[in-house]
């Protein structure tokens, strides 16, 4: 596998689990041709800032061994034979609050959970921390072929040493599940992020966000020498798109910032 082809859909979620599987249904079983992984956005399993309160959040979430949004997500996985990254809100113990998890399932029925959200959206009014536990560890690793890519959610994009750790750990990209509330600049900090984190690592971000009345979409890639490759705007869809690993080893070559970070910051640590 020399080149990855992944998969990114845009689309605006309501609260209902069911509904929203039947819309990813809906737009993969008409678009969908050869994507080695689908991305979906945050909140595609419930929308939780449409007007819930976090108890009726906790009461529509799903624990990840029983749940139907994955079984359902599972069977389509398998009939599309690829792998799909979802985004699940995880039933815990803590009643009212869950967790913003991310979930691979693969084409085998397999699912495993890669990463829960650390850093929680408590800006611009909004508060997270009312409906999540955040995550305690680092996104587990996604190997596509032999090229290794890790998750983010959202938010996360604001805490560049989280990007810059999956990069010294020799990731080719990171995957990210976005919710990105509308509001002054909002879209321009998004590609600004977008691309800072794509060119400071010399690394691939692939985005997924949500459209509609509260989310700003502009789902797309962004390459490692910041180019934002891919802009898919405001409007529900989906798009296939390539992935040159290649282009990950060009550019730590040209712009060798990873290993002069390892020297510097190896030392710096060491003192």
């Amino acid at each position: 596998m020399d080149e990855i082809i992944v998969g990114i859909v845009q689309d605006e979620y309501t609260v209902d689990p069911r509904r929203n599987y039947e819309k990813v249904k809906e737009i993969l079983s008409k678009h969908y041709r050869e994507a080695d992984i689908v991305l979906l956005p945050e909140y595609s399993m419930i929308n939780i800032l449409a007007g819930l309160k976090p108890l009726e959040v906790y009461n529509k979430s799903e624990s990840l061994e029983d749940s139907s949004f994955i079984a359902r997500l599972s069977d389509l996985a398998s009939s599309l034979d690829t792998n799909i990254l979802a985004h699940i809100i995880e039933r815990t113990d803590t009643k009212p609050k869950t967790k913003s998890t991310s979930v691979l399932i693969e084409p085998s029925g397999r699912t495993n959970k890669v990463y829960s959200k650390i850093h929680l959206f408590d800006a611009y009014g909004y508060r997270e921390s009312d409906y999540f536990i955040p995550g305690n560890s680092l996104s587990k690793g996604i190997y596509l072929g032999k090229y290794l890519f890790y998750v983010a959610i959202c938010f996360d994009l604001r805490f560049p040493e989280l990007f810059r750790t999956y990069a010294r750990n020799n990731a080719y990209g990171v995957f990210v599940h976005s919710g990105w509330v509308k509001g002054h600049l909002k879209e321009e900090v998004l590609d600004v992020l977008g691309k800072a984190r794509s060119h400071e690592n010399t690394m691939y971000i692939i985005l997924s966000d949500h459209t509609g009345e509260l989310y700003v979409g502009r789902s797309g890639v962004f390459n490692p020498y910041g180019f934002r490759e891919v802009d898919m705007g405001f409007k529900p869809g989906y798009i296939e798109w390539t992935i040159k690993p290649e282009i990950v080893e060009e550019a730590r070559k040209t712009i060798p910032v990873m290993d002069k970070s390892r020297i510097f910051w190896d030392i710096f640590f060491k003192k």
